[in-house]
């Protein structure tokens, strides 16, 4: 694995539920310009981007189907982690659309980040994903 290039500083985005769907494919590519800085190999770049990307399409899909609320992404690394976590301030519905094959998102996320954890209450969901850094 490759040295650490540095330690970017923390991304954090607010980004509107209804305009969600429709910024995915920027947002993909702002978080994997940002883990891009860690010096990281691409396969794991590809990781941390997916789990966002499923994180933040489960807002769309589950918290605000509805449209309305925003969603929060925020990626830093602490304590030799790459965190990225993912919060609304929803409540989880059932999407309104047909889902067809889709709704596996959590265990995609859970496949691709080295540790998860989802904490649901009244005020909203949290996502929090973690992958390891390389030894500098």
């Amino acid at each position: 694995m490759a040295a650490l290039v540095g330690r970017p500083a923390p991304l954090s985005l607010r980004l509107a539920a209804p305009s969600l769907p429709e910024r995915l494919q920027d947002v993909r590519t702002e978080v994997a310009t940002w883990a891009g800085r860690l010096g990281l190999p691409d396969d794991a770049i590809d990781d941390i981007v997916l789990a966002t990307h499923e994180a933040l399409a489960n807002v769309a899909d589950h918290a605000y189907p509805e449209g309305g609320g925003d969603a929060e992404l925020h990626a830093a690394c602490v304590q030799g982690e790459v965190r990225v976590v993912v919060r609304d301030h929803g409540s989880w519905q059932a999407p309104s659309h047909d889902r067809g094959s889709r709704g596996h998102g959590l265990v995609l996320i859970a496949g691709l980040a080295e540790h998860v954890d989802v904490q649901r209450a009244d005020a909203g969901t949290s996502v929090a994903m973690h992958w390891h850094l390389p030894d500098d």
